[in-house]
């Protein structure tokens, strides 16, 4: 046997053959795996090679999610974490430097595979139905297959200017097609801290700052391990949101308003 040929059989039994026969029944390369989880592909080649070599918490999850694969299966190590609290650290699974650098895909991917919730609260809604094409047959769906889904949109009565209202009104008819969708069930708020998109254990959290823009604001993107310090956080800001608002009882057709 050839002394190249047994070195590599030497690396692959020695290495993660888990990670190895993921890899290939995903069809993607460890370039593909690593530019997707924002990564250099020496980190994920480590990853393959080196036998004990584990990631943090955040990237083998992620990691483990795009080759639609167990994590614990693939790092076993990775169950003695399990009862050891995770950090705000291990719930970020990436950060983006303002709205428009999340990618469009990530907006549509997080919602078209919750099972569970999703729970939308934002200031706005107009850069989600641009974000996620068809919005809202993507909610509708995801309501018919089980998921408990709420909306909560700023309350136009609440506007400080008459254009602002009619504006605001504008964007709940955006989402009127959902009054009366099993499962779904919407609001109006009166102020919130951050815009939030949660479905299940995954959360997109636009983070206000003073004098900017919201659409300049980094967003977070963050996925609830363990007790979850950072994202309860969050989750316990948007109990109270949907705690305090009001129930929107009837769509508010605005066709032919002009602002």
């Amino acid at each position: 046997m050839p002394a190249s040929v047994a070195a590599a059989q030497q690396s692959v039994s020695g290495g993660n053959a888990r990670l190895r026969a993921a890899l290939v029944a995903s069809n993607l390369t460890i370039e593909a795996l690593a530019h997707a989880l924002q990564m250099d592909p020496r980190t994920v080649q480590r990853w393959l090679d080196e036998p004990g070599r584990m990631p943090y918490t955040r990237h083998a999850h992620a990691a483990a999610k795009l080759l639609h694969a167990d994590p614990y299966l693939l790092w076993p190590e990775l169950g003695s974490r399990r009862a050891a609290q995770a950090g705000p650290r291990d719930e970020i699974m990436s950060w983006y430097p303002n709205r428009g650098g999340v990618p469009a895909e990530v907006w549509g991917r997080v919602l078209e595979d919750a099972t569970d919730r999703i729970d939308i609260a934002l200031s706005c809604g107009l850069f989600l139905t641009d974000a996620v094409v068809n919005l809202v047959g993507v909610l509708t769906e995801r309501a018919r297959s089980g998921a408990r889904v709420r909306i909560a949109l700023p309350d136009p009565g609440a506007a400080a200017t008459q254009s602002e209202a009619t504006r605001l009104l504008l964007v709940e008819d955006l989402f009127a097609d959902l009054h009366g969708v099993p499962g779904v069930r919407m609001f109006r708020h009166g102020g919130i801290a951050n815009d939030i998109v949660r479905a299940d254990a995954h959360l997109l959290v636009m983070l206000k700052v003073d004098g900017t823009p919201a659409a300049a604001c980094p967003v977070l993107y963050l996925n609830r391990l363990g007790l979850a310090p950072l994202t309860s956080a969050y989750l316990t800001g948007l109990d109270h949101v949907f705690g305090t608002a009001m129930p929107t009882l009837a769509p508010r057709r605005t066709e032919g308003v002009r602002l």
